[in-house]
Protein backbone atom coordinates (compact mmCIF):
# COMPACT_ATOMS: atom_id res chain seq x y z
CA UNK A 1 0.00 0.00 0.00
CA UNK A 2 1.35 3.43 -0.96
CA UNK A 3 1.01 6.32 1.49
CA UNK A 4 0.60 9.63 -0.30
CA UNK A 5 2.40 12.30 1.71
CA UNK A 6 0.27 15.35 2.36
CA UNK A 7 0.77 18.17 4.87
CA UNK A 8 -1.06 17.64 8.16
CA UNK A 9 -3.09 20.81 7.62
CA UNK A 10 -4.31 19.47 4.25
CA UNK A 11 -5.41 16.20 5.84
CA UNK A 12 -7.49 18.19 8.33
CA UNK A 13 -8.90 20.63 5.77
CA UNK A 14 -12.37 19.03 5.67
CA UNK A 15 -13.36 21.12 8.69
CA UNK A 16 -13.79 24.85 9.27
CA UNK A 17 -10.72 27.09 9.46
CA UNK A 18 -11.09 27.38 13.25
CA UNK A 19 -11.36 23.60 13.67
CA UNK A 20 -8.37 23.00 11.42
CA UNK A 21 -6.14 25.43 13.34
CA UNK A 22 -7.38 24.15 16.68
CA UNK A 23 -6.81 20.50 15.74
CA UNK A 24 -3.41 21.17 14.21
CA UNK A 25 -2.37 23.02 17.38
CA UNK A 26 -3.52 20.03 19.43
CA UNK A 27 -1.46 17.64 17.31
CA UNK A 28 1.65 19.80 17.79
CA UNK A 29 1.04 20.27 21.52
CA UNK A 30 2.85 17.08 22.48
CA UNK A 31 6.09 18.21 20.87
CA UNK A 32 8.49 18.02 23.81
CA UNK A 33 12.06 19.22 24.35
CA UNK A 34 11.48 22.52 22.57
CA UNK A 35 14.40 24.89 23.17
CA UNK A 36 12.33 28.04 23.71
CA UNK A 37 10.17 26.26 26.29
CA UNK A 38 13.26 25.28 28.29
CA UNK A 39 13.80 28.92 29.27
CA UNK A 40 10.67 29.30 31.44
CA UNK A 41 10.97 25.73 32.67
CA UNK A 42 14.58 26.23 33.77
CA UNK A 43 13.73 29.57 35.35
CA UNK A 44 10.78 28.10 37.26
CA UNK A 45 12.99 25.27 38.53
CA UNK A 46 15.59 27.83 39.60
CA UNK A 47 12.95 29.87 41.45
CA UNK A 48 11.71 26.69 43.15
CA UNK A 49 15.25 25.85 44.23
CA UNK A 50 15.70 29.34 45.66
CA UNK A 51 12.51 28.92 47.71
CA UNK A 52 13.81 25.59 49.00
CA UNK A 53 17.16 27.14 49.97
CA UNK A 54 16.10 30.39 51.66
CA UNK A 55 12.31 30.66 51.26
CA UNK A 56 10.30 33.16 49.25
CA UNK A 57 9.63 35.19 52.41
CA UNK A 58 13.30 36.09 52.49
CA UNK A 59 14.10 36.20 48.77
CA UNK A 60 11.20 38.29 47.46
CA UNK A 61 11.64 41.28 49.82
CA UNK A 62 15.34 41.58 48.94
CA UNK A 63 16.43 44.48 46.80
CA UNK A 64 17.51 43.45 43.31
CA UNK A 65 21.12 44.25 44.26
CA UNK A 66 20.95 42.07 47.39
CA UNK A 67 19.37 39.19 45.49
CA UNK A 68 22.00 39.44 42.75
CA UNK A 69 24.80 39.45 45.32
CA UNK A 70 23.38 36.36 47.02
CA UNK A 71 22.84 34.38 43.79
CA UNK A 72 26.30 35.15 42.41
CA UNK A 73 28.16 34.32 45.65
CA UNK A 74 26.17 31.55 47.34
CA UNK A 75 27.49 28.01 47.29
CA UNK A 76 23.99 26.56 47.67
CA UNK A 77 22.27 24.59 44.88
CA UNK A 78 20.57 27.83 43.86
CA UNK A 79 23.91 29.38 42.99
CA UNK A 80 24.90 26.39 40.86
CA UNK A 81 21.56 26.38 39.03
CA UNK A 82 21.87 30.11 38.42
CA UNK A 83 25.30 29.68 36.84
CA UNK A 84 24.03 26.79 34.71
CA UNK A 85 21.09 28.88 33.52
CA UNK A 86 23.37 31.73 32.46
CA UNK A 87 25.71 29.35 30.67
CA UNK A 88 22.84 27.91 28.62
CA UNK A 89 20.48 30.86 28.20
CA UNK A 90 22.39 33.95 29.27
CA UNK A 91 22.79 35.17 25.68
CA UNK A 92 18.99 35.47 25.23
CA UNK A 93 17.01 38.66 25.83
CA UNK A 94 14.07 40.74 24.69
CA UNK A 95 14.38 41.80 21.03
CA UNK A 96 17.38 39.49 20.79
CA UNK A 97 17.82 39.99 17.05
CA UNK A 98 18.74 43.62 17.72
CA UNK A 99 22.52 43.84 18.09
CA UNK A 100 22.04 46.72 20.55
CA UNK A 101 19.90 44.70 22.97
CA UNK A 102 21.30 43.88 26.40
CA UNK A 103 21.36 40.16 27.19
CA UNK A 104 20.61 38.55 30.53
CA UNK A 105 24.24 37.87 31.35
CA UNK A 106 25.17 41.49 30.54
CA UNK A 107 22.59 42.87 32.97
CA UNK A 108 21.35 40.46 35.63
CA UNK A 109 18.86 42.82 37.26
CA UNK A 110 15.83 42.14 34.97
CA UNK A 111 16.47 38.42 35.33
CA UNK A 112 16.69 38.69 39.12
CA UNK A 113 13.42 40.63 39.26
CA UNK A 114 11.68 37.91 37.27
CA UNK A 115 13.02 35.24 39.64
CA UNK A 116 11.67 37.19 42.59
CA UNK A 117 8.24 37.29 40.95
CA UNK A 118 8.39 33.55 40.21
CA UNK A 119 9.46 32.60 43.73
CA UNK A 120 6.47 31.11 45.46
CA UNK A 121 4.50 30.54 42.24
CA UNK A 122 3.50 26.89 42.43
CA UNK A 123 2.95 25.81 38.85
CA UNK A 124 4.14 22.50 37.46
CA UNK A 125 6.10 22.45 34.25
CA UNK A 126 5.77 18.76 33.45
CA UNK A 127 3.14 18.00 30.82
CA UNK A 128 1.77 14.52 30.23
CA UNK A 129 2.64 13.16 26.82
CA UNK A 130 -0.54 11.99 25.08
CA UNK A 131 -0.59 9.13 22.62
CA UNK A 132 -1.61 9.72 19.02
CA UNK A 133 -4.83 7.74 19.59
CA UNK A 134 -5.74 10.02 22.51
CA UNK A 135 -5.12 13.05 20.31
CA UNK A 136 -7.26 11.61 17.50
CA UNK A 137 -10.18 11.22 19.93
CA UNK A 138 -10.08 14.97 20.70
CA UNK A 139 -10.07 16.24 17.11
CA UNK A 140 -13.03 18.20 15.76
CA UNK A 141 -12.48 16.94 12.22
CA UNK A 142 -13.59 13.41 11.41
CA UNK A 143 -10.70 11.47 9.93
CA UNK A 144 -10.80 8.46 7.69
CA UNK A 145 -8.58 5.47 8.35
CA UNK A 146 -6.18 6.48 5.57
CA UNK A 147 -5.98 10.04 6.97
CA UNK A 148 -5.12 8.71 10.41
CA UNK A 149 -2.45 6.49 8.88
CA UNK A 150 -1.00 9.48 7.03
CA UNK A 151 -0.98 11.58 10.20
CA UNK A 152 0.87 8.86 12.11
CA UNK A 153 3.59 9.10 9.48
CA UNK A 154 3.67 12.90 9.11
CA UNK A 155 3.12 14.08 12.70
CA UNK A 156 6.52 13.01 14.10
CA UNK A 157 8.19 14.91 11.26
CA UNK A 158 6.13 18.02 12.02
CA UNK A 159 7.12 17.86 15.67
CA UNK A 160 10.77 17.43 14.79
CA UNK A 161 10.40 20.42 12.52
CA UNK A 162 9.14 22.58 15.39
CA UNK A 163 11.98 21.44 17.64
CA UNK A 164 14.52 21.96 14.86
CA UNK A 165 13.26 25.47 14.13
CA UNK A 166 13.58 26.53 17.77
CA UNK A 167 17.01 24.90 18.12
CA UNK A 168 18.26 26.57 14.94
CA UNK A 169 17.04 29.95 16.17
CA UNK A 170 18.79 29.43 19.51
CA UNK A 171 22.08 28.59 17.76
CA UNK A 172 21.66 31.58 15.46
CA UNK A 173 21.13 33.91 18.43
CA UNK A 174 24.18 32.45 20.16
CA UNK A 175 26.30 33.22 17.11
CA UNK A 176 24.67 36.64 16.86
CA UNK A 177 25.67 37.32 20.46
CA UNK A 178 29.33 37.00 19.50
CA UNK A 179 28.73 39.73 16.92
CA UNK A 180 27.05 41.82 19.64
CA UNK A 181 30.04 41.48 21.96
CA UNK A 182 32.46 42.34 19.18
CA UNK A 183 30.52 45.53 18.43
CA UNK A 184 30.56 46.56 22.07
CA UNK A 185 34.27 45.85 22.36
CA UNK A 186 34.96 47.90 19.24
CA UNK A 187 32.78 50.73 20.58
CA UNK A 188 34.75 50.86 23.82
CA UNK A 189 38.04 50.89 21.94
CA UNK A 190 36.86 53.71 19.67
CA UNK A 191 35.84 55.74 22.72
CA UNK A 192 39.25 55.17 24.30
CA UNK A 193 40.88 56.44 21.09
CA UNK A 194 38.63 59.52 20.95
CA UNK A 195 36.84 58.40 17.79
CA UNK A 196 33.44 58.14 19.53
CA UNK A 197 32.04 60.17 22.40
CA UNK A 198 29.76 57.32 23.45
CA UNK A 199 30.25 53.61 22.80
CA UNK A 200 26.50 53.16 22.22
CA UNK A 201 26.74 55.26 19.04
CA UNK A 202 28.42 52.38 17.21
CA UNK A 203 25.00 50.73 16.87
CA UNK A 204 23.79 53.66 14.76
CA UNK A 205 26.58 53.48 12.21
CA UNK A 206 26.85 51.36 9.08
CA UNK A 207 29.91 49.21 8.57
CA UNK A 208 31.14 51.58 5.86
CA UNK A 209 30.68 54.54 8.21
CA UNK A 210 32.65 52.76 10.92
CA UNK A 211 35.47 52.18 8.45
CA UNK A 212 35.38 55.84 7.34
CA UNK A 213 35.38 56.99 10.96
CA UNK A 214 38.45 54.88 11.69
CA UNK A 215 40.20 56.50 8.74
CA UNK A 216 39.00 60.11 8.91
CA UNK A 217 37.46 60.90 12.33
CA UNK A 218 34.72 62.75 10.42
CA UNK A 219 32.38 64.78 12.71
CA UNK A 220 29.61 64.46 10.10
CA UNK A 221 29.45 60.72 10.69
CA UNK A 222 29.10 61.28 14.43
CA UNK A 223 26.29 63.80 13.81
CA UNK A 224 24.38 61.26 11.70
CA UNK A 225 24.70 58.62 14.42
CA UNK A 226 23.46 61.02 17.10
CA UNK A 227 20.46 61.96 14.95
CA UNK A 228 19.58 58.31 14.29
CA UNK A 229 19.70 57.52 17.99
CA UNK A 230 17.45 60.48 18.70
CA UNK A 231 14.69 59.32 16.32
CA UNK A 232 15.07 55.62 17.17
CA UNK A 233 12.51 55.60 20.06
CA UNK A 234 9.87 56.99 17.69
CA UNK A 235 10.68 54.42 15.02
CA UNK A 236 10.51 51.65 17.63
CA UNK A 237 6.85 52.45 18.29
CA UNK A 238 5.84 51.85 14.68
CA UNK A 239 3.69 48.81 13.98
CA UNK A 240 3.44 47.20 10.56
CA UNK A 241 0.87 44.84 9.03
CA UNK A 242 1.81 41.15 8.91
CA UNK A 243 1.42 41.14 5.13
CA UNK A 244 2.34 44.20 3.09
CA UNK A 245 2.67 45.06 -0.58
CA UNK A 246 5.10 47.65 -1.84
CA UNK A 247 6.85 50.03 0.57
CA UNK A 248 6.02 49.05 4.18
CA UNK A 249 3.91 51.70 5.90
CA UNK A 250 3.34 51.91 9.67
CA UNK A 251 -0.28 51.39 10.65
CA UNK A 252 -0.15 53.47 13.83
CA UNK A 253 1.96 56.54 13.09
CA UNK A 254 -0.88 58.86 12.08
CA UNK A 255 -2.65 58.83 15.44
CA UNK A 256 -0.29 57.37 17.99
CA UNK A 257 -2.59 58.20 20.88
CA UNK A 258 -5.68 56.64 19.30
CA UNK A 259 -7.62 54.49 21.75
CA UNK A 260 -10.21 52.07 20.42
CA UNK A 261 -11.19 50.74 23.85
CA UNK A 262 -14.82 49.62 23.84
CA UNK A 263 -16.62 49.59 27.16
CA UNK A 264 -18.85 46.67 26.22
CA UNK A 265 -19.41 43.95 28.79
CA UNK A 266 -19.61 41.13 26.23
CA UNK A 267 -17.08 42.35 23.66
CA UNK A 268 -15.90 39.35 21.64
CA UNK A 269 -12.86 39.12 19.37
CA UNK A 270 -11.99 36.08 17.28
CA UNK A 271 -8.51 35.07 16.18
CA UNK A 272 -6.54 31.93 15.36
CA UNK A 273 -6.51 29.18 18.01
CA UNK A 274 -2.96 27.84 18.42
CA UNK A 275 -3.11 26.16 21.83
CA UNK A 276 -6.24 24.57 23.24
CA UNK A 277 -7.77 25.19 26.63
CA UNK A 278 -10.17 27.59 28.31
CA UNK A 279 -9.30 30.17 30.95
CA UNK A 280 -11.10 32.92 32.83
CA UNK A 281 -9.27 35.67 34.63
CA UNK A 282 -8.26 39.28 34.74
CA UNK A 283 -6.50 40.69 31.71
CA UNK A 284 -3.00 42.13 31.79
CA UNK A 285 -2.39 44.29 28.74
CA UNK A 286 1.38 44.50 28.29
CA UNK A 287 2.51 46.30 25.16
CA UNK A 288 6.09 46.56 26.45
CA UNK A 289 8.13 44.00 28.33
CA UNK A 290 8.30 46.44 31.25
CA UNK A 291 4.52 46.10 31.64
CA UNK A 292 4.85 42.33 32.09
CA UNK A 293 6.78 42.81 35.34
CA UNK A 294 3.43 43.53 37.03
CA UNK A 295 1.89 40.21 35.92
CA UNK A 296 0.10 38.35 38.71
CA UNK A 297 -0.52 34.60 38.85
CA UNK A 298 -3.65 33.62 36.94
CA UNK A 299 -3.85 36.70 34.74
CA UNK A 300 -4.32 36.47 30.97
CA UNK A 301 -1.55 38.18 29.03
CA UNK A 302 -2.64 40.36 26.10
CA UNK A 303 0.24 41.72 24.05
CA UNK A 304 1.34 42.58 20.52
CA UNK A 305 3.74 39.65 20.20
CA UNK A 306 6.21 37.67 22.30
CA UNK A 307 9.77 36.49 21.87
CA UNK A 308 12.22 34.63 24.08
CA UNK A 309 12.42 37.59 26.47
CA UNK A 310 8.79 37.01 27.45
CA UNK A 311 9.32 33.31 28.22
CA UNK A 312 9.90 33.69 31.98
CA UNK A 313 6.35 35.00 32.43
CA UNK A 314 4.63 31.92 31.00
CA UNK A 315 4.72 30.00 34.31
CA UNK A 316 2.68 32.83 35.84
CA UNK A 317 -0.09 33.46 33.31
CA UNK A 318 -3.31 31.52 32.74
CA UNK A 319 -3.45 32.24 29.00
CA UNK A 320 -1.83 34.22 26.20
CA UNK A 321 -3.25 36.51 23.50
CA UNK A 322 -1.15 38.13 20.78
CA UNK A 323 -2.06 40.50 17.97
CA UNK A 324 0.24 38.77 15.48
CA UNK A 325 1.69 35.28 15.19
CA UNK A 326 0.98 31.82 13.86
CA UNK A 327 0.98 28.14 14.77
CA UNK A 328 4.74 28.02 15.32
CA UNK A 329 5.28 31.52 16.68
CA UNK A 330 7.04 31.81 20.03
CA UNK A 331 3.89 32.39 22.06
CA UNK A 332 2.11 29.44 20.46
CA UNK A 333 4.99 26.98 20.92
CA UNK A 334 5.62 27.82 24.59
CA UNK A 335 1.90 27.96 25.40
CA UNK A 336 1.45 24.44 24.05
CA UNK A 337 4.36 23.20 26.13
CA UNK A 338 2.74 24.69 29.24
CA UNK A 339 -0.80 23.62 28.36
CA UNK A 340 -1.94 27.26 28.25
CA UNK A 341 -4.75 28.44 25.98
CA UNK A 342 -3.37 30.77 23.33
CA UNK A 343 -5.02 32.75 20.55
CA UNK A 344 -3.08 34.81 18.00
CA UNK A 345 -4.06 37.27 15.30
CA UNK A 346 -6.39 39.39 17.47
CA UNK A 347 -5.51 42.70 15.89
CA UNK A 348 -5.96 45.75 18.16
CA UNK A 349 -6.62 43.53 21.18
CA UNK A 350 -4.23 45.68 23.22
CA UNK A 351 -6.43 48.69 22.45
CA UNK A 352 -9.86 47.12 22.78
CA UNK A 353 -9.09 45.56 26.17
CA UNK A 354 -7.55 47.03 29.30
CA UNK A 355 -5.72 45.67 32.30
CA UNK A 356 -8.29 44.60 34.89
CA UNK A 357 -10.95 43.49 32.42
CA UNK A 358 -12.44 40.13 33.36
CA UNK A 359 -12.16 37.94 30.26
CA UNK A 360 -12.76 34.48 28.88
CA UNK A 361 -10.09 32.99 26.62
CA UNK A 362 -11.15 29.98 24.57
CA UNK A 363 -8.18 28.32 22.90
CA UNK A 364 -10.42 25.89 21.00
CA UNK A 365 -12.68 28.44 19.34
CA UNK A 366 -10.08 31.23 19.13
CA UNK A 367 -12.22 33.64 21.17
CA UNK A 368 -11.39 36.39 23.65
CA UNK A 369 -14.48 37.77 25.38
CA UNK A 370 -14.93 40.44 28.04
CA UNK A 371 -17.20 39.28 30.83
CA UNK A 372 -18.99 41.20 33.59
CA UNK A 373 -16.81 41.72 36.64
CA UNK A 374 -17.32 38.86 39.09
CA UNK A 375 -19.15 39.63 42.30
CA UNK A 376 -16.75 39.42 45.21
CA UNK A 377 -17.79 36.98 47.90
Amino acid sequence: MTIHKRPSSEILCSGSDTDVYSDFALLLSSSSNVESADVPQAMQKLATQIVQDIGHEKFQPMSVEEAEEWLTTTTSPSGNKFKQFLERHGYRCIQESDVRSVTWYMNLKPLIKILQNLAGVNKGTEKKEESIDELFSKLHVNLSSISKLQLRFILPKCRRGVRGRETAKSITMKCFDHWRRCCRRLGKQMVSEGRLSDEDLIFFLTLDEIQDLLNTRSPNIISRAIHRRKVFPTLLKFEFPEITKGLPKPINYEDESADSYQDVADLVMKGTPVSQGVAKGYARVAVKIEDAIHLKPGEILITHSTDIGWSPYFPVVAGVVTEIGGLISHGAVVSREYGLPCVVGLQEATRKFRTGDYVLLDGKKGILQRLPQPVEQ
